[in-house]
């Protein structure tokens, strides 16, 4: 409670500006999810082989981890060699490595259509359009904005939900009756984000690989590939409700990939509701949610950097 306190009292006009912002955001969002729930059902299950189906989720776990990886070092190092080390030179190389393993799955989504799922699942009238053209005409900003104020609410309120849990962990262990929770430290990102300038460099590289690269690459590979590869998979096992599973699983993942103890729950609830988006909306809406909901913590890190880390 005392650091809370002493948070407050460093609160500036921004930081409760942020404040503000994302509880009127959040109190929308969770209207929002009222009228997301009488939305039209889903169509039947998705119809494709599980044999693509499980091509697909090979195909994205390797691109964000292997191909994402190799080129990511293969960047850093040449740019280590010819620049010296740097954090802008690193922000490249990860956008870079972003790419690469975008292309990657788009490649794979060209040669196997089935690998790749950018279409809405929501029964619709243009199923003889491509899958692409049909995520396409399913974008909306109304569709966009509904999803992006559901983040805002889901976010807060597991931000909320783990703050909690870890003040009543530490009580219970300072008095001998748990385990020692983990640290509750931001995402490393975060401290970079921190001590960047705006007008430098650096900062430009920190935008392209958080609001273009990261939301790229992640909903191809998540969204795009392993949640529908694994619904298809669950169904080819007879497991009941599959849709549900396949994306409690798919959130599990998402928040293990980010390594971020103190963002599990929250980055759980965003990887699994993203999962129900592209069902309705197809996979441009999810890459353009994500997108935002970056882009608006990255401003309210630097516009209210109290608030934002509290």
């Amino acid at each position: 409670m005392d650091e809370l306190t002493h948070a407050l009292d460093a609160f500036g006009p921004w930081d409760w500006a942020c404040v503000g912002a994302n509880l009127t955001a959040a109190v929308l969002g969770f209207f929002g999810l009222r009228c997301w729930r009488g939305m039209p059902g889903l169509s039947a299950p998705l119809p494709v082989s599980a044999s693509n189906a499980a091509l697909g989720v090979v195909t994205g776990v390797m691109a964000f981890t292997v191909v994402f990886g190799l080129v990511l070092a293969a960047a850093a190092q040449a740019f280590s060699s010819h620049f010296g080390i740097a954090q802008a030179h690193m922000f490249t190389a990860a956008f870079l490595g972003q790419s690469a393993a975008a292309l990657t799955m788009i490649a794979m989504g060209a040669l196997v259509p089935e690998t790749l799922r950018w279409a809405p699942d929501v029964i619709a009238d243009e199923s003889g359009e491509s899958p692409l053209r049909r995520a396409v005409r399913a974008f909306s900003f109304s569709r966009l904005l509904l999803a992006l104020l559901i983040l805002f609410a889901l976010g807060l309120a597991l931000a909320a939900a783990w703050k909690g849990v870890h003040v009543g962990w530490t009580q219970l262990f300072q008095h001998g009756l748990a385990g020692e929770p983990p640290v509750d430290a931001p995402q490393d990102i975060v401290d970079s984000v921190l001590k960047t300038d705006v007008d430098s460099w650096r900062f430009v590289t920190i935008i392209f690989a958080v609001t273009i690269g990261a939301p790229v690459m992640e909903e191809l590979a998540f969204r795009g590939m392993l949640y529908p590869g694994l619904r298809r998979l669950f169904v080819t096992g007879s497991a009941r409700h599959e849709r549900w599973i396949a994306a409690g699983l798919t959130g599990v993942i998402f928040s293990a990939a980010h390594q971020s103890p103190s963002a599990a729950l929250p980055l759980f609830g965003f990887g699994a509701f993203m999962c129900l988006v592209r069902d309705r909306y197809g996979l441009l809406t999810c890459m353009a949610a994500h997108a935002c909901f970056n882009g608006w913590n990255l401003a309210w890190l630097k516009l209210a950097p109290a608030a934002s880390t509290l």
